[in-house]
């Protein structure tokens, strides 16, 4: 692409366009120029709800949900609706975006600044400073550039301030403080008779018949999924570093450049009050009379002075007198002295504050300097290879000619799974902090060089995708072993619920917890008082609930909270609990507020969408299910 613009150019017709497209570029923008036109999902009051926008959310929920679930794919997660969800959310932040616009609310270059740099993450542990190696890591890792990062703060600041008045103020009326608060105190008495899975006694061998009906009645369990075989060239300055080399003398010259420019390390500051005199000795006598903590506006009045003027943490350069700045620099804190200005005055100073400069030495800033000036030497050396390779793809060469014409490195990955698993578990290094490329790998039809997508911060990729092998049910031969497994957990869990369920119709029928336990090895008695929100080792969140949904003396049959074994459980007592905890009562004011809050986002939602007359219909859903991974299957052929 870069030779054929470069060649371009040489014709004195081309040259004219380009002319008229630079003179286009002042007057409408350069960002508006290159924005596609056709990557809009959706358009909310003139606000873009885009590909990239949905891929990439999409992708972080599915990062978040497979933190308690691992095995969910693209698929399944689509089919929960959480692609929907996703998108849904974008929309209304969209909506919100094009209401503040319309308010004049915004959020200032600065407003994000002191956002990101009020992050702990980037804070400097050393100098307490922005550390900006800090920062672009968690870029990297996170895939985003700096810019993209950055348009979410401001995103996120403007709907901050559109709806966080909305929330201010909320008064919960003292009754339903009270009724939540006895509520949530409850304690109940709970006792069960704890079946454990010896009770099910000895479990033959399962038959193939057995296996096949385990393995099609929990696809869950036993379906393989969609994998994919792809081709990768990847331009990273990480990859660059090691043919890098940073001499002394240039680590040495870039620090004195950051401090000639004040860069580094914490200037030295002072806080002083200062009255300006005509004479010296009443200079003289003001200094002496401040020395002693008396009123600035006294000592003024007293001795025909100036009006005192306060400076607050002032650096040496905002100092402009020379004789001022020694002595002020000079002094510590609470001294007070007179000193004359080049103009012939005097003043009488007082430093109320005095902060020394802390500046890191060479020593101290070598490595991080080293890093810098190396990660820049790399990027310009990637930057190098990068235009040769879009040269050759320019000129019609494939993504792995292409690379071979700019000497880089081609990566070819057997199938892997959207988690990058091949067929066999093993895992396909390196995508841990590259989830992008996978995930675009997922959405992108098959046999089709990619351009050059930009990823992390400063990388570069284009991939191709080999072959696409769809998902499918297990062999009883390839799952042999994990469907016996299956079927005897199965089976001991059906034996356990009939044998819950005997247990459960002799309590019915009058018999005590003692007398049922005592009569069988395999049963025992367990007891726990807890209030709703606790749990212990057998009674889980599932467990306790169901016997606050009891009534007392009442008894249910359940499985224990391991799952394995099987609960007859009754509610012997209900009562007050003591005093409410500080947990209590904090967990009263959090549902008040998250009800409230509840209503008035359900409220919010439904008037911005009747403001912008939003549907369904206005989501193109090609574009949707491009950006959620669906790949038309015609396009598989």
């Amino acid at each position: 692409m870069l030779s054929a613009v470069r060649n371009a150019v040489k014709s004195p017709f081309a040259l004219v366009i380009v002319v008229l497209l630079v003179a286009s570029f002042a007057l409408w923008g350069v960002n508006d120029v290159f924005r596609a036109p056709g990557d809009a999902i959706t358009t909310v009051g003139g606000e873009r709800v885009t590909v990239s926008e949905l891929r990439i959310n999409f992708e972080r929920r599915l990062q978040t949900e497979r933190q308690e679930n691992p095995t969910l794919t693209n698929a399944q997660a689509r089919e929960q609706g959480i692609g929907d969800d996703v998108l849904g959310q974008l929309v209304l932040n969209a909506m919100l975006r094009s209401q503040a616009r319309s308010l004049g609310i915004a959020a200032s270059d600065d407003a994000i600044r002191e956002e990101i740099r009020g992050f702990g993450a980037f804070t400097d542990p050393l100098t307490g400073g922005f550390d900006r190696l800090a920062y672009q890591n968690f870029l990297r890792q996170s895939g985003q550039r700096e810019r993209q990062f950055e348009n979410e703060i401001r995103n996120d600041l403007v709907l901050r301030q559109m709806t966080g008045s909305l929330f201010e103020g909320i008064d919960h009326p003292d009754v339903y403080r009270s009724i939540l608060t006895r509520y949530l105190s409850e304690i109940r008495d709970i006792e069960a008779i704890v079946i454990s899975p010896a009770a099910a006694g000895e479990i033959g061998d399962p038959t193939d018949e057995d296996l096949q009906a385990t393995i099609e009645n929990n696809p869950q369990f036993f379906t393989a999924p969609e994998r994919r075989a792809f081709t990768l060239v990847r331009l990273r300055p990480e990859d660059y570093l090691q043919s890098v080399e940073v001499a002394e003398d240039e680590i040495a010259a870039q620090y004195e450049y950051e401090l000639e420019t004040g860069a580094i390390g914490t200037p030295a500051t002072r806080t002083y009050t200062q009255i300006a005199f005509d004479d010296a000795e009443s200079a003289q006598q003001a200094a002496d009379r401040l020395a002693e903590n008396m009123s600035p506006a006294e000592v003024a009045a007293d001795l025909g002075g100036n009006a005192p003027s306060r400076l607050e943490e002032r650096q040496a350069f905002q100092v402009p007198d020379n004789a001022v700045r020694d002595a002020l620099f000079e002094a510590a804190a609470g001294d007070a002295f007179a000193v004359e200005t080049r103009f012939g005055n005097w003043f009488a100073i007082v430093v109320e504050d005095a902060q020394e400069d802390e500046i890191p030495t060479l020593e101290d800033r070598r490595e991080d300097i080293r890093n810098t000036l190396a990660q820049a030497a790399a990027e310009d050396l990637l930057y190098g290879d990068l235009g040769e390779y879009e040269e050759a793809r320019g000129n019609g060469f494939s993504i792995e000619e292409s690379a071979i014409a700019a000497g880089l490195p081609i990566e070819m990955f057997q199938a892997v799974d959207e988690q990058g698993r091949a067929e066999d578990g093993s895992f396909a290094l390196g995508f841990f902090q590259e989830p992008e490329i996978l995930a675009d790998v997922f959405a992108r039809p098959p046999l089709i060089d990619s351009e050059l997508q930009s990823y992390g911060d400063g990388s570069f990729y284009a991939v191709r995708v080999d072959e696409v092998i769809d998902s499918r049910l297990r062999t009883l031969d390839e799952a042999r072993d994990d469907a016996e497994s299956v079927w005897r957990l199965q089976e001991v869990d059906t034996r356990l619920e009939d044998v819950a369920e005997d247990v459960l119709a002799l309590v019915e029928e009058g018999q005590t917890f003692d007398a049922i336990a005592d009569a069988n090895p395999n049963f025992r008695i367990e007891q726990a008082s807890l209030r709703r929100n606790e749990t212990s080792d057998l009674f889980n969140r599932q467990v306790v609930g169901l016997a606050f949904a009891l009534d007392i003396g009442e008894a249910e049959a359940t499985r224990s909270g391991t799952g394995r074994a099987h609960l007859i459980i009754r509610v012997a007592d209900a009562h007050d609990g003591e005093a409410p905890s500080a947990d209590v009562l904090a967990q009263v004011d959090d549902f008040l507020s998250q009800g409230y809050r509840g209503d008035i986002d359900s409220s919010l939602v439904s008037a911005l969408y009747r403001e912008f007359d939003f549907s369904a219909d206005q989501i193109e859903t090609d574009l949707r299910d491009q950006a959620l991974g669906v790949v038309d299957p015609n396009q598989l052929q």
